[in-house]
Order: C-alpha cells, then sequence, then structure tokens
C-alpha cells in the first residue's frame, strides 16, 4: 500500500507528542514528561506489569433498544450498554459483565430457564461488504477475524461461560430481535436481522458450537420491532414492526405468513410491542396508543382499547397472574385486569428519567424499568420509582 508510511506513527519531540491513526482517525498521545527525552516509538518496550479489568459499567441502552433487561433468579438486572452486558445486583451493589461480543448489543433474549442468555449484536466496524463476505465466509467461523461480524452468542448467566455462537455468515447487519420459544422449554431460537428484507431465521441453537439452522425467509421490508413464541403453540411466532404485524406457523421446514387484519380499524403506522396472554392471545401495542387483543390462532382483532395510552405504547408485561402492565411514551405505567380493563394502578416516571422503553417484574411486587434516556428504575405501584442506574 503506497500511502502506508503516511499512516505510521510520528513523534514530535518538541511537543512530546505521538500522532498516530486509529480507523482513519488521527490520535495524539501525549509522552509522559519522565521518559521524553530517551523516547523512540520505534524501539521496543515490555508492556506494563499491571492489567486493566472492568469493574463498573454507567448507563443503559434504552434509547434505541426494546425488551432488553430483565430481572434474573439470582436478583441480578440483566442488560446491555455498548459491547457489554451488565449483571447488576442493587443490593449488594455489585456488576459481573459479560464480555464476549466484538461490538454493539442490539437485542438480548432470556431462556425460559431463566439460566442461559442470547444476546445478538452488530457488525464490527472492519468489517468488509457483508454480502460478499456471505458469499465466501472465511475457513474458520470461530476466528477472530469472524466474530467481528453480525453473530448471536448463547451464554451461561453463572459462570459467563459462552456457549454457542450462531449466525456468523447467516446475519448482515445486526441482529435486530431474538426470542427463544416458550411451549417447548426453549429448543429453538428466532433472530430478526437489520438486512433490507429484515430476514427471520429459526436455529436448533443447542445443535453443536454453532448451532444449526432450521430455516430463513424474508420477514418484512418494513422495520421489524419485535419478535415473539407463543407459549403455548410450538409453531406459532409472531412479528411486529413499521405498518404491521405478522402471524407465523412453522411446519415441516417451512414458514406460512399471515398479516394482521385490522379491518375497519385505525391502522397504525407502527405496531410497537407484543406480548401473550396465558391463554395464548396476542396483545399488541401500537404508535397510536392502543391496545388490541388478537385471539389464539387468528390475525382478526378480538378486542381494542383505545388511548391506552397518549402516544405509543413502548412495553406490555403479562404477569403471572393475568394482570397486565403497560409503559408508553406519554411517561406512564399502567395496571390492566386480565380483561384490558383499569385496576386505577398507575406510575407516572419523572421526565428527567424519560420514558418507560420496557417494564419486567422485579424481586416480589416490584417493577424494574429501563427508559428512554437510558437509565434503570425500580419501584411498585405503592412505593415511587427509584433510580439504579442512571
Amino acid at each position: 500500500m503506497a500511502n502506508s508510511r503516511a499512516r505510521e506513527a510520528q513523534y514530535n519531540p518538541d511537543e512530546g507528542v505521538v500522532k498516530l491513526y486509529l480507523r482513519g482517525r488521527p490520535l495524539n498521545l501525549y509522552v509522559p514528561t519522565s521518559i521524553q527525552e530517551t523516547y523512540s516509538p520505534t524501539s521496543p518496550s515490555s508492556s506494563p506489569p499491571a492489567k486493566l479489568k472492568l469493574e463498573w459499567v454507567y448507563g443503559y441502552r434504552g434509547r434505541d433498544c426494546r425488551n432488553n433487561v430483565f430481572q434474573l433468579p439470582t436478583g441480578e438486572i440483566v442488560y446491555f450498554v455498548a459491547a457489554v452486558v451488565v449483571l447488576y445486583n442493587v443490593e449488594d451493589q455489585m456488576q459481573r459483565h459479560y464480555l464476549g461480543h466484538t461490538d454493539d448489543i442490539k437485542c438480548l433474549a432470556v431462556h425460559p430457564n431463566k439460566l442461559l442468555i442470547a444476546t445478538g449484536q452488530t457488525a464490527g466496524h472492519d468489517r468488509r461488504d457483508a454480502r460478499s463476505w456471505r458469499l465466501n465466509p472465511p475457513a474458520d467461523h470461530l476466528s477472530p477475524e469472524a466474530e467481528e461480524w453480525p453473530h448471536i452468542r448463547i451464554w451461561d448467566s453463572v459462570s459467563l461461560n459462552t456457549l454457542h455462537i450462531i449466525g456468523i455468515s447467516d446475519i448482515e447487519r445486526s441482529v435486530a430481535c431474538l426470542a427463544f420459544s416458550k411451549a417447548d422449554g426453549g429448543s429453538l431460537l428466532v433472530a430478526v436481522d437489520e438486512a433490507p428484507d429484515h430476514n427471520m431465521s429459526v436455529w436448533d441453537w443447542s445443535r453443536g458450537e454453532r448451532g444449526y439452522k432450521l430455516l430463513e425467509t424474508k420477514c418484512s421490508a418494513d422495520q421489524v420491532l419485535a419478535v415473539d413464541f407463543s407459549p403455548v403453540d410450538r409453531s406459532t411466532i409472531i412479528t411486529c414492526g413499521k405498518n404491521h404485524i405478522s402471524f407465523w406457523s412453522y411446519d415441516s421446514g417451512m414458514l406460512a405468513k399471515r398479516l394482521g387484519i385490522f379491518e375497519n380499524r385505525e391502522r397504525p403506522k407502527y405496531v410497537t410491542s407484543i406480548s401473550f396472554t396465558d391463554a395464548g392471545n396476542v396483545i399488541s401495542g401500537d404508535s397510536n396508543g392502543n391496545l388490541l387483543i388478537w385471539q389464539r390462532g387468528g390475525n382478526t382483532v378480538y378486542k381494542m382499547v383505545r388511548g391506552a395510552h397518549d402516544g405509543p405504547v413502548f412495553s406490555i408485561l403479562v404477569q403471572k397472574d393475568g394482570a397486565i402492565i403497560t409503559g408508553g411514551k406519554d411517561g406512564q405505567i399502567v395496571e390492566w385486569d386480565r380483561d384490558l380493563e383499569r385496576t386505577g394502578n398507575t406510575i407516572e416516571i419523572p421526565e428527567q428519567y424519560g420514558s418507560p422503553r420496557v417494564v419486567t417484574s422485579g424481586r416480589g411486587t416490584q417493577l424494574v424499568v429501563g427508559t428512554t434516556r437510558n437509565c434503570v428504575l425500580e419501584g411498585t405501584f405503592t412505593f415511587p420509582m427509584r433510580p439504579v442506574m442512571q
């Protein structure tokens, strides 16, 4: 490369500055005064005796990611920011970190056993064009070069050991959303990527180190915001996003798709969230602030609650007793009974924390809330929300 010499580190002894380029960007590094006179960037030097260890991570990625805060049986809250998954024990003020990813994590799913976790990442900055790479993947899919590419890691939340790395050379750009199957105890994993056609793939994730892809199909030309398996029908998958909610059935290696029919009801620009009742009905929330119930096995609206929130419904949580909790862009968390009638319980999230992006069950009656301004809060309908991460 003719230009390579221009990119080598250059030392200016008068200013005590080493100028180098990292991914094309100029960086100035200042040499300690004690060694300025003798310093030469070309002479070999030994590595320092100490090593850095990650101790604490601030923040949470709630601005543009969904369904990414969960309470684990260990008492830890799991969430991600940048390329790190944080397992945070609020009571003990202790954090553990899963550091397997090589670039920004975009989604997270917890296995029904509450022990295994799947996380999906975007492509590394140094990659070549994704499409050409898919045609000529590296011989060793588990090489450091391969792990720069978008992929899914399945790991143990107790030991933090990586168990499977799947999707290398199958996923373009990044993994948009993930979900484990529920009706069969979590043997399958569904993933949607951020390629132009938002490809959806279903994996027998535990087969070998790299899993086994059962099938792949084009999901939607429009953005996909969420995917989930039915808790009662092993072969039913729901996706939602811009201009659509889709009902998929998986049978003998094929995926059949039916679009949700809104009939004479107002069609939303975005279906922003989905969840399931214990009977297998789908509850969806949309950008108009409405909640809809779709009956199990069907693709037509059974019931609609207009104006559940003022603006988009970001999160729907169905609790073990059948109560439903929703969080919206209006800053409200609202409790509903199993027939979607208001119970009167509401929480107003203070504006400085942002809107509730995800609402999940904490310990006892507590709720854990991730917000659009990258905070994690804890509280109940009777005790006010308090920030545990800002």
